[in-house]
């Protein structure tokens, strides 16, 4: 996802640590949104694993800004995604509108995963998600699910079917 210089200068300053996010969004019934790309492998994963987790999922479809702009009109407490570079950048335009911020990237290629973030707080789930390999947006979609849990979720290792060339997974909060 490309970041503008306003846009990073706004998430280092405003980025919430893991264990702080949005804490008042969940005790007044904040939710998390899981996004998706229905026509990438990965996406659907992410779909079948956040739903198995009790999240809302929905598939990202039609014009990429009118649908952020309807999904973030309820305001909530985290938004996280798995899609492709462009959606993602759509997305994630429409969201720094609307107050929110980029908390933390995950780029997934030929079953690796990489974690970029602007924060030291999202440093853990990036490590976390590496390390699950091919299974990192199931890890994302467990994490985002619960969020507020102590504990990252241990996610089991098998052999996943991944797609061509690179996904991303990403979160999106609610400027401090």
């Amino acid at each position: 996802m490309k970041v503008s210089r306003r846009g990073m200068m706004l998430g280092a300053l405003a980025v919430p640590t893991v264990a702080g996010l949005a804490s008042w969004q969940w005790k007044t019934g904040g939710q998390s949104l899981l996004l998706h790309d229905d026509s990438l492998i990965a996406g659907r994963r992410f779909a079948d694993a956040g739903r198995a987790a009790g999240a809302r999922t929905r598939a990202i479809g039609g014009d990429a800004i009118r649908f952020a702009r309807e999904v973030l009109a309820d305001r909530p407490a985290l938004v996280a995604g798995v899609s492709r570079h462009a959606e993602a950048l759509l997305i994630g335009e429409v969201a720094l509108e609307e107050g929110y911020v980029l908390a933390t990237e995950l780029r997934g290629c030929d079953g690796t995963c990489e974690g970029f973030t602007l924060s030291p707080g999202w440093n853990a789930l990036n490590r976390v998600a590496s390390s699950a390999g091919a299974n990192w947006v199931e890890l994302l979609a467990a994490w985002a699910a619960n969020p507020q849990a102590s504990e990252l979720p241990q996610v089991r290792r098998f052999a996943a079917a991944s797609d061509p060339g690179t996904v991303l997974g990403w979160v999106l909060v609610p400027r401090g």
